[in-house]
C-alpha cells in the first residue's frame, strides 16, 4: 500500500489537474454532493466535513516532540506565523491599485474576494512536505502550521477585516460582494469557520496521535496517508465543480486569464516575501527553506469550502482560488532551492 501512496504523491499535481478537468466536463455530480448535508436543515455540508478530516490527518502527523524543538528559535517561529497573518496587507493593497484599470467592476470584485480568501487562510499543512522535500527544517515548519492554525479563529476575521476595504466602493469593487464579505468579517462567520473546521480538527489529530503512540500511527500511518489523498482529490474535484462547470457553459476567456495571471503574481510574491525574510532574519540554509514555503503557501481547500458557503452565488470568486492551488504548488517546486542565505 505505501508503494500505491508514494506513486499518488509523485503524481498528486497532475491527479489534482486531472480532477478539474473532471470537474469542467463533468460538473453535475460535484454540484450535487457539494449540497449534501449531514441532515435537515444542517449547516455542515459534504465538503467541511472533508476539509475537517484533511486537517485532522495533517494534525495527526504532527509530533510533540517537533515542537518542543523549535522552542530554542521564537524568532523563525514567529517570523514565519506573523508574515502570514500579514501578508493580505501587505500584497493586497499592489493587487486592488493594478485592478482598477479592468473594466469589469463586477470580475474585478470576485477576483478580489476570492485573493483575500486564500491569503487570510493559515499556512497549508502541505507545506511541511515540501519544505522536507527541500531539505528544510521539518520541525521549524511543522510548528509555523500549528501556530497558524491556532491563530486562525483571530487573523481570519483580521485579515478579512483589514483587507475588505480594498473591494470596496473606495477600493477594487463596489458590488454586493463587498457586503457579505464585510459581513464575514464583521461576525463571527470566519471565527467560527476557522475554529470548528480547522482548530478542532488540528487539536484532535495532534491529541489522538499522543493517545494512540507513535507506534500504532506509525501502522496506520500508509491507510491514513492514502485517505487523505483521496480525501484531498475529492474535495479539489467538488471545490472546482462549483466554477469550472459553468465558467464553460458561460466561457468568459479573459476573466479566466486575469484570475490566473494575478493569482500566479500573488504566488510568487508570497515566496518572494517568505526569502526575504529569511534573509533579513539571518536564517540558515534548513529554516530558510522552512520559512519560504510557510509564507509562501496557504490553506487554499479552507478557502474554496468558505467561498462556496458565503459566496454560492458568484462561482466566479473559486477560480482564482483554484488557480491558486494549482500554481503555489508549483511555485513550490520552482522554490525548493532557495538562494544561500545573506551573510552580514
Amino acid at each position: 500500500m505505501m508503494q500505491v501512496v508514494e506513486a499518488v504523491q509523485r503524481r498528486l499535481l497532475a491527479l489534482m489537474i486531472v480532477c478539474y478537468v473532471l470537474a469542467a466536463v463533468v460538473p453535475r455530480p460535484g454540484q450535487f454532493l457539494r449540497t449534501v448535508a449531514l441532515g435537515p436543515g444542517s449547516p455542515i455540508t459534504l465538503p467541511m466535513v472533508l476539509l475537517a478530516v484533511m486537517v485532522a490527518t495533517a494534525g495527526l502527523g504532527v509530533r510533540l516532540r517537533d515542537l518542543r524543538a523549535v522552542a530554542g528559535k521564537p524568532l523563525r517561529l514567529v517570523s514565519g506565523v506573523a508574515a502570514n497573518a500579514l501578508l493580505p496587507v501587505a500584497l493586497l493593497p499592489v493587487a486592488a491599485l493594478l485592478l482598477r484599470a479592468w473594466p469589469d467592476a463586477g470580475e474585478v470584485e470576485c477576483l478580489a474576494v476570492g485573493l483575500l480568501l486564500v491569503l487570510a487562510m493559515p499556512i497549508a499543512g502541505g507545506a511541511a512536505s515540501w519544505g522536507q522535500h527541500a531539505g528544510g527544517n521539518v520541525s521549524l515548519v511543522v510548528a509555523m502550521v500549528v501556530g497558524s492554525t491556532l491563530l486562525s479563529p483571530v487573523t481570519v476575521p483580521w485579515g478579512l477585516t483589514v483587507s475588505a476595504a480594498l473591494v470596496g466602493p473606495g477600493g477594487a469593487g463596489s458590488l454586493d460582494d463587498t457586503a457579505r464579505l464585510d459581513g464575514l468579517a464583521g461576525s463571527a462567520g470566519a471565527g467560527v469557520f476557522a475554529m470548528a473546521l480547522i482548530v478542532t480538527p488540528c487539536l484532535a489529530g495532534i491529541i489522538a496521535r499522543a493517545v494512540l503512540g507513535e507506534r500504532r500511527v506509525a501502522r496506520a500511518a500508509p491507510v491514513e496517508k492514502l485517505v487523505n489523498l483521496v480525501n484531498i482529490l475529492l474535495l479539489c474535484y467538488l471545490n472546482a465543480a462549483g466554477a469550472l462547470g459553468q465558467a464553460l457553459s458561460r466561457p468568459d476567456p479573459d476573466f479566466l486569464v486575469l484570475a490566473v495571471g494575478a493569482a500566479g503574481a500573488l504566488c510568487c510574491l508570497s515566496f518572494l516575501a517568505g526569502r526575504w525574510i529569511s534573509r533579513w532574519t539571518r536564517c540558515d540554509t534548513r529554516d530558510g527553506i522552512s520559512l519560504t514555503f510557510a509564507t509562501g503557501m496557504n490553506n487554499t481547500s479552507a478557502a474554496a469550502v468558505l467561498a462556496a458557503s458565503w459566496f454560492a452565488h458568484r462561482p466566479q470568486v473559486l477560480l482564482p482560488i483554484l488557480a491558486y492551488s494549482l500554481l503555489q504548488k508549483l511555485a513550490a517546486g520552482l522554490f525548493g532551492r532557495p538562494a544561500a542565505p545573506s551573510v552580514r
